[in-house]
């Protein structure tokens, strides 16, 4: 991953690993280098929803690692049903 990835590319990036299609709803599309260390994905298909904070300094760091582990933590523990949307 490139030094100018934002930090929703990088989310991206993990997520087309997983064989499930996940969607990032935080970060926004809008709002790709959103500060706020709240992340949240869905997946449609099953109607879950996986809520972690990541912090900043591990995307400004390029930790990848800890990112990925990270993910893959939140969405082994996602739950059925959407929150509100995050403001």
């Amino acid at each position: 991953m490139e030094g100018s990835a934002s930090k929703r590319e990088i989310l991206q990036a993990i997520l087309d690993k997983e064989e499930e299609l996940w969607i990032i709803m935080k970060p926004s599309r809008f709002n790709p280098t959103d500060p706020d260390d709240l992340c949240i994905f869905q997946n449609p298909a099953e109607h879950k929803e996986a809520r972690i904070e990541i912090p900043n300094s591990w995307f400004e760091n390029r930790e990848f690692q800890k990112i990925e582990e990270a993910v893959q933590t939140a969405l082994q523990n996602a739950q059925i049903g959407y929150r509100g949307r995050p403001r």
